[in-house]
């Protein structure tokens, strides 16, 4: 089959600066992806999406190819299904069987992963368009409701007293590894629904960057795992 990887990697983020190459364990957040992707050696590319030329030199130089965004792809209000499309649509030469999204915010995320989630969703190719990562919730379902204006709780109407988490085994998406057919996913727009196989990741591996906080927390589990050489 033909895969390619794709990482999309925009600058300008407002949370945590420069959130996709800040640096971790002494190499920027990106380098993560493209080497886990990389290590497989079962993608025919791997392709960074970005706006920013510094970050394209980085991708480069770690040995990933880019393709360079237009400008009206480069703002906050680009979703990844239009960065996706355009990809899909407009710059790939050679058709493919499907793509791999890989977020540079998931350090964890390994090869092994990676051909882990392609395995299963090669071996399951005929029952399924689509393949997302996800992890075991922190909270289950009956534990995360909304408050309305009047702060009461009505929505918790629940007796928590006789709550065993263990009864309970919800799932969210965490952001790892995305796969899909291209045809599939353009007519869809997204990765979910009854036609996307599931693989599970564990809490630690799952860990997403998004703010300060799961940057220092990342830094203490590569360190753990003894991936942070010096």
């Amino acid at each position: 089959m033909k895969r390619i990887a794709i990482i999309p990697a925009r600058s300008g983020s407002k949370g945590l600066k420069d959130k996709n190459i800040i640096r971790l364990c002494g190499k920027p957040l990106i380098v993560y992806s493209i080497e886990a992707a990389l290590d497989t050696k079962l993608f025919d590319h791997i392709i960074v999406s970005t706006d920013s030329e510094h970050y394209a030199g980085i991708s480069r130089q770690y040995g990933a190819e880019v393709m360079m965004r237009d400008e009206k792809l480069s703002d906050d209000k680009a979703t990844t299904y239009m960065v996706l499309e355009d990809i899909l649509k407009n710059r790939l030469i050679e058709p493919i069987d499907y793509f791999v999204l890989l977020q540079p915010t998931s350090p964890l995320r390994t090869s092994k992963h990676i051909k882990e989630a392609i395995e299963k969703f090669e071996s399951r190719y005929q029952e399924f368009d689509f393949l997302v990562s996800m992890k075991e919730s922190e909270h289950a379902k009956v534990l995360v409701n909304p408050i309305d204006d009047d702060e009461s709780l009505k929505y918790f109407d629940t007796d928590f007293a006789n709550y065993r988490r263990q009864n309970y085994k919800d799932y969210s998406p965490n952001g790892a590894i995305f796969i899909a057919k291209p045809k599939e996913y353009l007519a869809k727009k997204h990765f979910f629904g009854s036609r996307t196989i599931a693989y599970r990741m564990n809490k630690i591996d799952s860990i997403d960057i998004d703010d300060s906080v799961d940057y220092q927390l990342a830094k203490i589990l590569l360190k753990d795992e003894q991936k942070c050489k010096k």
